[in-house]
C-alpha cells in the first residue's frame, strides 16, 4: 500500500521524526477519538512543531492514512508468520483457531486506539476501506489454505467449508471488534473481557465451522463473584451450544 498524500522522509533524522509523530498519534488515540484529537496535541506529544507537521502532511486525514499504512504493514508481517504452513505442521483445526484467536485479541487490545479510529473511518474513507478489504482477503485466503488442507479438511463439519471459513472470519472479527475495541457500549463488558476472551472467540469460530474440540482450562465466576477455573471444550457443536443456552434459561 502507498500513500500519495504523504511526503516521505529523505533522511534518517526525518524518518525518526516521522516515527515520533506516528507513535504520539497512537498514544493520543488511546485517550480520545480521531475527531477529538488535535494536530497541536499530537505534535506536543511528539516534540515536533505544528509547522513541521504541515510541511509533511496536508491535513490530519493524511496522518490517519499513514497510520493505516503502518497498521497494514504490521498485519502483513503477522500474516506471514501466523499463517505459515510450516508453523502448523501436524496441528488440528482447533489448535490453529485457538492460537489465531489468542494472537488476534492481543493485537487488537494492544492497538485499540488506532484500530478504533481506523474502523470508524473505514465506513466512509475509500483509502482505508481498500486497505481493510485487501488485508481481510489475504487473511481469509491464508486461513482457507491452512484449514482446508487435505490433512485437516475432514475436521470441519460445515457443509460448505470454503464459505464457512470466510463467513466465520467475518463473524469472529465482528465480535472481536465489539469486545476489544468498542466494548464500552455493552453491559458487563469488563467482566466478560476478563474471561479469556480469546478462548471464547475461538469457541465461536470453531462452533460455526463444526470443528473438532479440545479441552482447555476456562475461568468462570462463582456465586461470590470470584474467578475459578473449570475445564471446558473449545468448539462445541451448534446443537451443544443451543442445549447449553436453553438449559441456563
Amino acid at each position: 500500500m502507498t500513500n500519495p498524500r504523504f511526503r516521505p522522509p529523505q533522511q534518517r533524522r526525518s524518518q525518526a521524526t516521522l516515527d515520533r509523530i506516528l507513535d504520539a498519534a497512537e498514544r493520543v488515540f488511546e485517550e480520545k477519538s480521531f475527531g477529538e484529537a488535535t494536530v497541536a496535541e499530537i505534535m506536543t506529544r511528539a516534540g515536533v512543531t505544528v509547522g513541521a507537521f504541515y510541511r509533511r502532511f496536508p491535513d490530519k486525514d493524511a496522518l490517519l492514512h499513514l497510520l493505516d499504512d503502518r497498521f497494514f504493514r504490521k498485519m502483513m508481517e503477522l500474516r506471514e508468520e501466523l499463517l505459515d504452513p510450516e508453523r502448523w505442521h501436524g496441528a488440528t483445526v482447533a489448535e490453529i483457531i485457538t492460537e489465531f484467536a489468542r494472537i488476534a485479541v492481543a493485537v487488537y487490545s494492544e492497538n485499540r486506539g488506532v484500530a478504533r479510529s481506523l474502523f470508524l473511518r473505514a465506513r466512509l474513507d475509500p483509502v482505508i476501506q481498500a486497505t481493510a478489504r485487501e488485508i481481510n482477503a489475504l487473511f481469509i485466503s491464508g486461513l482457507r489454505a491452512l484449514l482446508l488442507d487435505p490433512a485437516r479438511r475432514d475436521q470441519i463439519g460445515h457443509p460448505d467449508p470454503e464459505r464457512a471459513v470466510a463467513l466465520g472470519f467475518m463473524m469472529f472479527f465482528g465480535a472481536l471488534r465489539e469486545t476489544t475495541v468498542f466494548g464500552e457500549v455493552w453491559p458487563e463488558h469488563e467482566e466478560l473481557a476478563e474471561l479469556q476472551i480469546g478462548v471464547e472467540m475461538a469457541r465461536l469460530f470453531l462452533a460455526y465451522l463444526g470443528a473438532e474440540v479440545i479441552r482447555v482450562p476456562m475461568p468462570a465466576i462463582n456465586s461470590n463473584g470470584d474467578h475459578k477455573v473449570m475445564h471446558g471444550r473449545i468448539g462445541l457443536s451448534l446443537a451443544e451450544v443451543a442445549a447449553l443456552t436453553f438449559s441456563n434459561m
